[in-house]
């Protein structure tokens, strides 16, 4: 009987090393055709890997503002200028150049027309006052130097309690003493009528004024100006809005007499709406009223928003500044307070 028998094409069946190398070129074929897919299908996966885990690690290796202190400080510090003042008593004021070319600018009580030595980085320079603005007690220096370091001026925007910075002051004109500190409160927190500030805590010694708070980005927050307010402050200290709104203004005209019935405002931007519970991008706040003023007289105060003057809708302070600009009596419409109590003045010159 003859028994039925499978086609075995190469004969493995009676040669057991080719049935060996046959499964090992079909495992060899899996495993290449397995890489092969494995490949394609890694480098969609390895790059949601990286969207995934690079913010991570970056977030891990980012070091903390504290951490950064000592290198902000030392990057800062270079353009802090010591001024040394002629009859002034106490600690030399501050100043911070603002531009390369040697302007600074200080909220120290400096007399203008006045020339002096002022230190920078273990320098000596001459300096003399520019320009004055009596309202805020703001000057702008020049010094007698070209290419100097300069730091710049914080967003045009007060900066909300709880910020983290730090002062630096250079009382001897080389190197800098370095504080820690925090924006504690501000006007609208203290429910203070007469004064626009920021009340910085952390400092330990009075600072002299002048002496600048910086932002954990290394931009000038706010300028120390003890004597801010009746009896005057030592935690006190000039908002960096107010400060540039005070630049602009003298670097625009030799002309340093004080605004138009003795206010100044500026746009109301969404931070300092929240802080005054004011309606967003209507009206002009206004941040500083002179003693002695129409204004004062009239009683307006700081953090009333303007919404009309002489009849005319006030969206912004340049628009307040144009009506303003005559010498007839105005019309105020006025939001107070976070009941938004609308008041009418009239200021007469």
């Amino acid at each position: 009987m003859i028994e039925a028998t499978h086609p075995d094409a190469l004969n493995t069946r009676n040669r057991p090393w080719r049935r060996r190398i046959a499964q090992g070129l079909g495992v060899t074929g899996l495993i290449a055709v397995g890489i092969v897919f494995g490949a394609k299908l890694w480098q969609p996966i390895q790059s949601v890997e990286q969207r995934v885990t690079t913010p991570i690690r970056d977030v891990v290796k980012r070091a903390s503002p504290l951490e950064q202190l000592p290198d902000s400080a030392a990057a800062a510090c270079p353009a802090i200028v010591s001024l040394r003042v002629p009859g002034l008593q106490g600690p030399a004021p501050q100043g911070v150049l603002i531009s390369g070319n040697g302007l600074v600018v200080t909220s120290a009580a400096v007399p203008a027309g006045l020339t002096f030595d002022a230190w920078l980085d273990g320098r000596k320079l001459q300096g003399k006052v520019e320009a004055q603005d009596p309202l805020t007690g703001i000057s702008l220096v020049k010094l007698d130097g070209i290419d100097l370091p300069s730091l710049a001026l914080g967003d045009p925007d007060i900066a909300p309690p709880g910020s983290w910075g730090f002062t630096l002051a250079s009382p001897n004109g080389s190197g800098c003493i370095v504080e820690q500190a925090t924006v504690a409160s501000d006007f609208a927190t203290d429910g203070a009528t007469q004064d626009y500030y920021l009340r910085i805590h952390g400092t330990g010694d009075a600072p002299p004024d002048g002496t600048p708070f910086l932002g954990a980005d290394g931009r000038v927050v706010a300028l120390a100006q003890a004597g801010l307010g009746d009896g005057g402050r030592p935690d006190r200290f000039l908002p960096a809005d107010l400060v540039t709104i005070t630049i602009s203004r003298l670097m625009r005209t030799a002309d340093v007499a004080p605004p138009p019935f003795g206010l100044v405002a500026e746009d109301l931007s969404p931070i300092l709406a929240a802080r005054l519970g004011a309606d967003r991008g209507r009206g002009a706040v206004v941040v500083h009223v002179a003693k002695g003023s129409i204004a004062e007289a009239s009683r307006l105060r700081i953090g009333d928003v303007i919404l009309s003057a002489g009849r005319t809708p006030i969206s912004s302070a340049s628009e307040l500044a144009r009506v303003l600009g005559g010498s007839d009596p105005v019309e105020m419409i006025v939001s107070r307070g976070r009941d938004r109590a609308q008041l009418v003045f009239t200021l007469t010159p």
